[in-house]
């Protein structure tokens, strides 16, 4: 098994996110703050998304990455958004 980069502040995850934020998320978010075992994201109408635990938190780290390529290039809702408040370094 290859290791996966851990979630970080600015990490885009896409969509659905395949429910990593539950069954009523549809859209791309930014990660704006991310600790040990808890991650919270913003899209671009300033709605926050939280997920926390290592099960769920693996979940979307692979979505992450399996989904990179979910909106075509230059068109993520998200992409070029400025962002919120952040925490740098997760802490």
């Amino acid at each position: 098994m290859s290791k996966l980069n851990p979630l970080a502040v600015g990490d885009v995850i896409h969509g659905f996110a395949q429910g990593g934020f539950g069954r009523d998320h549809y859209d791309c978010v930014r990660i704006e703050a991310a600790g040990r075992d808890w991650i919270v994201a913003r899209d671009v109408n300033d709605g926050v998304s939280f997920a926390s635990g290592e099960r769920n938190l693996r979940h979307l780290l692979r979505v992450r990455d399996e989904d990179a390529d979910k909106c075509p290039e230059g068109e993520c809702p998200v992409g070029e958004s400025p962002g919120g408040l952040t925490v740098p370094g997760g802490w």
